[in-house]
């Protein structure tokens, strides 16, 4: 008689199917080791020492300037003057390194690559964001739309002076055909050599991937946020460089036509989803960690974000399960005395209590829910529950002396908050671990079914064992 699978086998195959039923592991927090981190990532260094108006960032995980002079950063953007040869077009229509990509030196612009990233990141140590902000013109061909179609122009300007007896139809394929395949170098290319040089940094571009859902202007009265069909179907096509990215950053500023709205959530939530889904599609056995881009403020404003639209970006970012937000802002943000007041009293007011609020909330989530091995996630990414501290059982204190943090949480979860959270979240695991709550050390368990496990699931997998044997009987 057949005696069937042994108790091992068993066991590997019941790991098998629970991971596969697990979302997938994503790279453990770098920075702080929260599981969602808030880096101010904003020009206000002059507020202090130039218009005497200090600025207390101690809160954020991360403080970092866009500035030309600030280098060896935690989190560095490479603006398109800062990284290579990047062809493009200026602002009066002048070709600027061939204009199209097809029509400039990769070579040339590889060469240069080393010594600026060295310039701005000049140890290996410690592991930080890296971000190639390159916004000119879109490798898919048929978004180059606007003031992009230049790029589709100038491109079919290329093949017809090669080939002045071609059909129009023939040119325009081929044009599209030698600009997406040219695009495609250039960035992939850029993104294999950065990575070789930093390679502990995670290298990402900006505003990849997007949603296209800006239509809120057009059609208020039906808006819904989500990203169209054909948009999602074109983020699809960028496999190659999902596939080459080590993090995902995409963008939510808000227009302040969205301020105070369930619009404004919806336009957030549906972009952050969508680069969720493509760190989650594109790569067999883990998922890139997501960094939103926000600002504290509305787009074109100096006007602070209100409470209900914080929600609707740092905390939306959080329940869904980004790896964290980077606020972001211009030179326009300190540009007087009274700029740099405004932003005093709004961190102290309402941006810094709520981002508190949130990178505890996240963090004591992960030590309930996933034994601090992984973050925790929406179990339905579309309902109206956040990773925010229980007034009832927490309060935030400041911080007076010297080395304690500008607030922290008092308190402790209850049963209440407990069931919050089991019923609406799940844990996304750091790499290496697994298991509904993370309790698996899944690289002991690859040698067989002898991983770790939390005792709370012991006595489960012991039956399971047990009935294994049975099986063989």
């Amino acid at each position: 008689m057949w005696a069937g699978p042994g108790p091992t086998v068993i066991l590997a195959l019941v790991l098998t199917v629970a991971w596969a039923m697990e979302l997938k592991p994503t790279a453990p927090p770098i920075f702080t080791g929260r599981p969602f981190v808030v880096a101010w990532d904003v020009p206000t260094q002059d507020c202090g020492p130039r218009l005497k108006v200090p600025l207390d960032l101690t809160a954020f995980d991360v403080q970092a300037s866009p500035n030309e002079g600030f280098v060896n950063q935690n989190i560095t953007i490479f603006y398109r003057d800062r990284l290579g040869l990047y062809p493009r077009f200026d602002s009066a229509g002048r070709s600027v390194h061939g204009g199209v990509p097809q029509n400039g030196s990769l070579w040339a612009h590889l060469k240069m690559l080393k010594r600026r990233v060295e310039h701005y990141i000049r140890t290996q140590e410690p592991a930080g964001l890296a971000v190639i902000d390159w916004e000119d013109w879109r490798p898919v061909w048929v978004r180059n739309w606007q003031d992009k179609d230049v790029y589709r122009r100038s491109s079919r300007q290329l093949v017809a002076s090669r080939h002045p007896d071609w059909p129009s139809d023939r040119v325009v394929k081929q044009a599209q055909y030698e600009f997406e395949f040219a695009a495609r170098q250039f960035m992939l290319e850029t993104l294999r050599y950065v990575k070789a040089v930093r390679p502990q940094h995670l290298w990402g571009f900006y505003l990849f991937p997007d949603c296209y859902n800006h239509d809120y202007v057009q059609n208020w009265e039906s808006y819904t946020g989500r990203c169209p069909d054909v948009e999602v179907a074109r983020n699809d096509q960028l496999a190659w460089l999902w596939a080459e990215s080590t993090a995902l950053f995409p963008s939510v500023y808000l227009d302040e036509t969205l301020a105070s709205s369930a619009h404004g959530r919806n336009f957030v939530s549906f972009r952050v989803q969508e680069a969720l889904r493509v760190a989650h599609t594109h790569h067999a056995n883990h998922a890139l960690p997501v960094y939103v881009f926000t600002r504290p403020t509305y787009s074109r404003r100096l006007t602070g974000l209100s409470e209900m639209d914080l929600i609707s970006t740092i905390g939306e970012s959080a329940a869904l399960g980004a790896a964290g937000v980077i606020l972001w802002g211009d030179a326009g943000y300190t540009t007087s005395t009274e700029t740099c007041q405004y932003l005093k009293d709004y961190l102290t007011r309402l941006l810094v209590p709520y981002m508190v609020n949130v990178s505890w909330a996240t963090q004591y989530c992960s030590w309930a829910q996933c034994h601090g091995h992984g973050r925790c996630v929406r179990r339905n990414p579309n309902t109206n529950t956040f990773l925010h501290l229980s007034a009832k059982s927490f309060r935030l204190v400041p911080g007076h002396a010297p080395g304690e943090p500008q607030l922290r949480p008092v308190g402790e979860l209850s049963w209440a908050d407990l069931d919050h959270l089991q019923t609406h979240f799940r844990c996304q695991c750091y790499l290496g671990w697994g298991g509904e709550q993370c309790q698996w050390d899944r690289r002991r368990a690859a040698g067989g079914a002898s991983g770790t496990w939390a005792g709370s699931h012991l006595a489960s997998l012991l039956a399971l064992a047990a009935l294994a044997f049975t099986w063989t009987l």
